[in-house]
């Protein structure tokens, strides 16, 4: 088996490989070494293998400096002579397709190690190759890979890989693939068509791209009828919901659907993904005759995780009709999503669930104005979330009213409400609102701070627990004043001597 493998491929690297490598892939690989003989400076290009002499005189070029060599014209990085090179050794990884050797029909693509090494004799340096991963695609059949494992045996994978899984360091070396090579290598085959060039910006090396071309003839179809995000969501790895048939043979089959629809898809299809078909298919079968662009529209609904929320709620009405009231509700309220609707529907039913409001008519359940109806009701929710808190503050006034203080110029009284705190919040830009289920509940005491001229005016707010001080703030969160910081000592002061009076007595 693996005898046959390996016959696809040349015995040794193609001189157009080389090439490549050398004005390429090793492009900014060219020294101009240089030394002196006697008072001349000599140079040794590495590209042309020419020496000449550079002048009498200092030196011509400093080492490290990028230069031009005098005899070809490269752009060469000056090295001199004496200098250590021991590191000096250029390495890349380059990707070469080519037709094979067994089948013109097919095309083999190999992953190479290669490098250049001046660390020895930097007199003709030659580029080294060695093949770490092999690949063979068959059209019709599909890739097949062979990588070099780190015993030196090469083993097969069961799925084409991009890279050569066990190649040292292989994120660390730059990766060149020739896409001449390519062309010349899928010249006259199946692949010539199908449609690689336009895969070549996002999946460099291309090679889970031929897998998938040689594998599925339809990729040619796709890509050419402008589905390349079909093409690219498989090539990620993403989900493609089944959604495509890949080995159709024509397009109806491929996308499961009518002529006219697939043109209608066409309209669509940079923005089309695999979640878009299959929303359209989830309708159709559920009897929704969607049409391919409201079927995009709606597609996040199809999403697993917003279609548990509609499973959730199909005692009310069917999956159809929640997807067509929602997909109203974007075209009529402003909506930006269906699925954003769709929060918002749950949270409008929520909210009647609470309020005790029986969701056993279409007109309740399905409310023509979504939005407004949702902020009204809302704000009732919250009238009665606050009403219950409210009592629970008026329980707790009578405790702490007895510590509202005076000096005559500023007054402390506790908070009587939770819309006062709301107000209290808003008027001083703080967030004093979000702790009313505390204060409610007693883990926390709050009092508001005003100038006896002005009581109803917001002024500073304070938060106890018991007898310590926990915060006292003014307008946007700003510390007191002295005079105000005075008022509230001698009022914690007040507080720590009567919550003491009280202990004492309770004790007695």
């Amino acid at each position: 088996m693996n005898h046959d493998f390996f016959a696809h491929f040349p015995a040794q690297p193609s001189q157009a490989l080389i090439d490549y490598a050398r004005d390429v892939a090793f492009l900014q690989s060219r020294y101009l070494f240089v030394w002196r003989d006697g008072k001349v400076q000599m140079a040794y290009c590495t590209h042309c293998r020419e020496t000449y002499p550079l002048g009498v005189g200092k030196d011509a070029f400093r080492h490290n400096d990028h230069t031009v060599c005098l005899q070809c014209g490269s752009t060469c990085v000056v090295k001199h002579h004496g200098r250590g090179r021991k590191h000096l050794i250029d390495v890349a990884y380059i990707v070469w397709y080519e037709k094979s050797m067994v089948d013109a029909q097919t095309v083999v693509a190999t992953w190479y190690y290669a490098w250049r090494d001046y660390s020895g004799d930097f007199y003709d340096v030659e580029t080294h190759f060695q093949p770490r991963a092999r690949y063979v695609f068959v059209p019709g059949q599909g890739g097949t890979m062979m990588r070099l494992d780190w015993s030196g045996e090469w083993k097969p994978r069961r799925n084409v890989h991009p890279l050569p899984v066990g190649a040292m360091g292989w994120n660390a070396i730059e990766i060149w693939c020739s896409h001449e090579s390519i062309r010349a290598a899928v010249a006259g085959t199946p692949l010539q068509y199908s449609g690689w060039e336009t895969y070549c910006e996002q999946y460099n090396t291309l090679l889970t791209f031929f897998d998938l071309a040689s594998r599925y003839p339809c990729i040619e179809y796709l890509t050419k009828l402008g589905f390349a995000r079909l093409v690219m969501a498989k090539l990620d790895g993403r989900r493609t919901y089944g959604a495509i048939h890949w080995r159709g043979r024509t397009m109806e089959k491929v996308l499961r659907m009518p002529r006219a629809d697939v043109q209608a898809f066409r309209k669509l299809a940079d923005i089309i993904e695999p979640l878009s078909l299959h929303s359209y298919h989830v309708w159709r079968c559920r009897g929704w005759d969607v049409s391919p662009a409201d079927a995009h529209l709606v597609r996040e609904l199809c999403h697993p995780h917003y279609w548990r929320q509609i499973e959730a709620r199909t005692t009310l009405a069917s999956e159809v009709e929640i997807a067509k009231y929602l997909l109203k509700q974007v075209r009529t309220s402003a909506y930006h999503s269906p699925t954003y609707a769709l929060i918002e529907w749950h949270d409008y039913l929520r909210h009647c669930e609470e309020l005790g409001i029986p969701l056993t008519s279409k007109r309740v359940v399905f409310p023509s104005n979504l939005r407004d109806v949702h902020d009204k009701m809302m704000r009732r929710v919250q009238i009665k979330r606050d009403e219950r808190l409210n009592e629970q503050i008026q329980a707790r006034l009578a405790e702490l009213e007895p510590f509202s203080y005076t000096d005559g110029r500023f007054v402390i009284r506790p908070a009587r409400s939770v819309q006062e705190l709301f107000e209290e919040g808003q008027a001083l830009h703080h967030c004093v609102g979000s702790y009313a289920a505390k204060y409610a509940s007693g883990e926390t005491d709050l009092f508001v701070m005003r100038l006896a001229s002005a009581p109803d005016t917001p002024l500073c707010t304070i938060e106890m627990q018991g007898h310590v001080l926990r915060q006292a703030r003014g307008e946007r969160n700003r510390t007191l004043y002295k005079d105000e910081q005075a008022f509230v000592d001698q009022f914690v002061r007040r507080i720590a001597q009567r919550r003491e009076r009280h202990r004492r007595q309770k004790a007695s």
